[in-house]
């Protein structure tokens, strides 16, 4: 893997999905400059704090080709494999595609960041172990917030 990071000005994302997954993607994603259509026919509770705009859609639906055809990323989260795999086969070569249940059909993953003073530290297992992922992150906060009191002792 490539490690990047993405400018996502003027670009559109698609997330297939509207669970706790779901939700995690559109948290970190609804900061950056892109539009995004989130499609699934329901929604976390969590979901009820967005308010659609024309940047932001919640499409109550199941899965159709068309909801990603102008996508430039594709984020496959349901719990439905049949779906997940179908998203996946529709993408373009083009389209950048995550589908969290199967790394094999993925372009990319996500990594968990770290913002610091100016800083980004990221970190990733590459989609194999999340749990271990956060762990680690949480020690290399504690060690940035220790080194920073030290620095201004």
């Amino acid at each position: 893997m490539y490690p990047i990071q993405l400018n996502l000005a003027h670009k559109h994302v698609v997330i297939i999905g509207g669970g706790k997954i779901a939700w995690r993607k559109f948290s970190n994603l609804v900061v950056e400059p892109c539009t995004i259509d989130v499609v699934s026919p329901e929604f976390h509770t969590a979901f009820e704090t967005v308010l659609p705009s024309e940047r932001i859609r919640l499409i109550y639906d199941t899965y159709q080709k068309t909801y990603i055809q102008n996508a430039d990323l594709i984020i496959i989260a349901t719990d439905h494999p049949q779906t997940n795999n179908q998203v996946a086969q529709d993408a373009l070569p083009t389209q950048w595609v995550n589908h969290t249940g199967d790394q094999t059909q993925s372009d990319f993953f996500n990594m968990r960041t770290i913002e610091h003073n100016g800083l980004t530290v990221s970190i990733s297992s590459n989609g194999r172990n999340i749990a271990r992922t956060k762990r680690y992150a949480a020690k290399i906060e504690a060690f940035l917030a220790a080194d920073e009191e030290d620095f201004h002792e």
